[in-house]
Order: C-alpha cells, then sequence, then structure tokens
C-alpha cells in the first residue's frame, strides 16, 4: 500500500505521497509555513527534492498560502486547474460563501479581513482538464475534477481507495461532513457521487480525520 503522511501547515491538512522513487504533495498550506514544512521533511529523512509534483486541490489562501515557498525548496511541478490557477497566479485571495450559519459568518469576516491572507503568486505547471494519470510520478492513483466548493476544485484518487479531497468534504467538527463554505452546494453531492463511483474508501480531508467513505453515503441518504 502506497505510504501518505500527514504535514499539517497551519489550518490544513497536507498530503505527502511516496511513489516507487519520490513523492508528491497534496496542497501547501496555510501561510508561512515554507520554514515548518522543511523542517517536517528533516524529521522524515525526506530530501524537498524527492518531492516532484505539488497539487493543489484549489485556491484558497490556507491551501496555496505556502505554495511558493514549498516550490522553490523542492523545484517541484505544480498542478491545478485553470480555474484556479487564474486564482493562484494572480495572488487573488477569494473567501468562499458559508452554506451554514456559522459558514456565512465566518465568510462576512474573512472579507472583510482578507488582506491579512494575502499570499505570493504562483503559476501551474500542469492545468488538469480531465482525468490525470500520476504514472509519470510512479504512483498508482489519479487526479479528478471534483467540483462544488469551488468551480475548479480537484481531489487525488489512488488505486487502493484512498481520496485526498481538499475541501470537498470535512470531519470538522466530528461526523459534520458537508463543508462549511461552497460556491455551488449542489454540485457537492453530484461529486460525492462521483467518489463512490471511483471506488473511494478512505476519505482523506483537508479539515478534520480521515473518515469512511460509509458517511458520504449517509449523507446523500439523508438528501433523498
Amino acid at each position: 500500500m502506497v505510504d501518505i503522511t500527514l504535514l499539517t501547515l497551519g489550518i490544513t491538512n497536507c498530503y505527502l505521497i511516496k511513489g516507487r522513487n519520490g513523492y508528491i504533495l497534496v496542497d501547501a498550506g496555510s501561510l508561512y509555513k515554507g520554514k515548518k514544512f522543511l523542517k517536517k521533511l528533516r524529521m522524515l529523512d525526506i530530501n524537498p527534492q524527492d518531492i516532484s509534483l505539488i497539487i493543489i486541490t484549489h485556491g484558497h489562501y490556507d491551501h496555496v498560502g505556502s505554495l511558493a515557498s514549498i516550490k522553490r525548496a523542492t523545484q517541484a511541478k505544480v498542478a491545478m486547474t485553470p480555474f484556479e490557477n487564474k486564482i493562484v497566479a494572480q495572488g487573488k485571495v477569494v473567501i468562499p460563501k458559508g452554506t451554514n450559519v456559522m459558514g456565512q459568518i465566518v465568510s462576512i469576516l474573512g472579507k472583510v479581513f482578507s488582506f491579512l491572507f494575502k499570499f505570493e503568486q504562483v503559476a501551474a505547471d500542469y492545468l488538469i482538464t480531465e482525468e490525470f494519470p500520476l504514472d509519470d510520478f510512479n504512483i498508482e492513483g489519479k487526479i479528478v475534477l471534483t467540483p462544488g466548493h469551488t468551480e475548479g476544485s480537484l481531489s487525488v484518487i489512488l488505486d487502493d481507495g484512498r481520496a485526498m479531497v481538499g475541501d470537498l468534504a470535512m470531519n470538522k467538527p466530528i461526523g459534520n461532513i458537508f463543508p462549511l463554505f461552497a460556491d455551488f452546494p449542489n454540485q457537492i453531492y453530484s461529486s460525492w457521487d462521483k467518489l463512490i463511483e471511483w471506488g473511494v474508501e478512505k476519505v482523506y480531508p483537508a479539515h478534520g480525520a480521515v473518515f469512511s467513505i460509509d458517511l458520504i453515503k449517509e449523507g446523500l441518504d439523508r438528501r433523498k
């Protein structure tokens, strides 16, 4: 089974996936976490330049805040969808819409203080517009499009049934997996259906603990 290592960078779970001769990283954490990232790699005895690809699930500041510094340290290529690239390549801070009262309050506050979340611009090396196999990076898996949280959100699905989904679902507070924020809430459910079709068994969210796909199935059942 492919090794997945959790790297918590700020408020975001980032995931380091080990291939046969290197690593890929899913998301790049909050602002000013580049040094923390390198410290974690030293503890794991991983050479930063053994990371060949950084996959960005979407362009919100807590997922790309340290992307520029991590890219410089690793010399890795960056992959994201064209929609998210427009945001990240401009260093544009976008605050998503809340899906419940708590999310709406946080969204309002985020817009007021958005100047605090400014991040360094980074352009994608790979623009993901369709299913993207990871064979060239010696990872048995693929990048897939899973819109809903944002228009250009994506996920990474390994052949063994584990998926890193960004903010397509969260487990914080425990058991409440529908994201607090989503630009297209109805598309969340469509993307959840796709996860099931792709054979996902374990979900690795950007916020909260790993959980079983059964929670997503239950969420879809409640919607019927």
